[in-house]
């Protein structure tokens, strides 16, 4: 089989090239950006429809290369492009060298749309009004800010990056502690979309940063994918360390668990793109829920699958699972709307399969 590079027609069957796809329109999510790094390839764009929404537009881009065969040399200029720092660069880059690369599986429909659990990614208008594109804060909320900064700065530590490994393919996403030994992520992580089970896990724990740019030493812990509990129609999994956790590492309690309510935060701590640690608090608010899923603005990316999402007290709302497509709105930077089962959900889940949890 040809690299996805150089394939034609463009292999959007593919995990990787449909993660490629996903990064590019993440990169440049407006028309305009999408069509000039093509133009920068030497791409011929007349055929594009730059009336679509940017995920489209990145669709045709694809297509288009993969026909003249001209894939390759529009990574290359993305690359150029980045910093060298950028997050995106080891994805890239291993496409450019032909090496497999971790790739989040979050279900996707054949033409790149998230399969939520109720409706779609659509951003309504009342969703995009929510903000006025205007990210102030009157002064009398700001110490409710650094309350609420301070729980989850404490919160943290419980979450961790895994890297997942299902017969030699690599995924990955993000997961939390929920017992002594227990984690909490998404069934999508765990599994293929053929249902095949991971056939290993590693919890990767203090992956983040000192506030400086530099890493901090993680510690790797092993899982036992004999121990893995499902329900793949809610999308959640739990999953047992095989190795003790350190009593620094915060249990994250579901029967602590809150209700979402519309307007109010979702702050997400999460491991996007496979990087280290962040926390997404910018358009956080939720914008519609039921008794099984929450809606929210917050910015994801693949690789947070399975992260917590927290209101403004620290509370446990959600189990994130998909993340949408940028739209234009106009007059407004791009807006994504994400998806996350509601904790309510799983943790009744867990009882009916007779798994206990604090």
């Amino acid at each position: 089989m040809a690299p996805i590079l150089d394939a034609f027609p463009f292999p959007w069957s593919n995990p990787e090239a449909q993660q490629l796809h996903q990064t590019l329109a993440q990169l440049y999510p407006t028309p305009p950006a999408a069509l000039n790094v093509a133009m920068r390839a030497d791409l011929d764009t007349s055929q594009v429809n730059s009336q679509q929404a940017p995920f489209h537009v990145w669709a045709d881009i694809l297509t288009l290369g993969a026909n003249a065969g001209e894939n390759r040399r529009l990574v290359r200029t993305v690359l150029d492009l980045l910093g060298p720092n950028s997050p995106r660069r080891p994805f890239l880059e291993a496409l450019l060298a032909d090496r497999p690369s971790r790739v989040d599986p979050e279900p996707r429909t054949g033409d790149g749309a998230p399969i939520f659990l109720k409706g779609d990614d659509e951003v309504t208008e009342p969703e995009a009004l929510l903000y006025q594109d205007d990210l102030t804060l009157q002064i009398g909320r700001v110490p409710s800010l650094i309350a609420t900064l301070q729980k989850l700065l404490a919160l943290a530590p419980a979450v961790c990056h895994l890297a997942v490994d299902v017969q030699g393919e690599r995924m990955q996403g993000t997961a939390f502690r929920v017992g002594p030994d227990l984690l909490l992520t998404n069934w999508h992580v765990l599994h293929r979309n053929d249902g095949e089970k991971a056939t290993a896990v590693t919890a990767k724990f203090g992956y983040e940063d000192d506030g400086q740019g530099h890493e901090l030493a993680p510690r790797n812990i092993r899982c036992d994918v004999a121990s893995i509990v499902t329900e793949k129609a809610d999308d959640w999994a739990v999953i047992r360390a095989a190795e003790p956790l350190d009593d620094a590492w915060p249990v994250v309690k579901l029967s602590e668990a809150a209700a979402p309510t519309k307007g109010g935060a979702a702050f997400i701590v999460q491991h996007p793109g496979g990087q280290s640690k962040r926390l997404g608090f910018v358009r956080n608010q939720v914008t519609s829920f039921n008794d099984r899923v929450a809606h929210y603005l917050t910015d994801t990316r693949e690789g947070s699958s399975g992260a917590p999402v927290f209101d403004a007290l620290g509370r446990l709302i959600a189990l994130h699972r998909a993340g949408g497509r940028p739209q234009d709105i106009v007059g407004r930077a791009p807006l994504k709307k994400n998806e996350g089962v509601r904790i309510e959900r799983i943790a009744e889940g867990l009882k009916r399969l007779g798994v206990k949890f604090p």
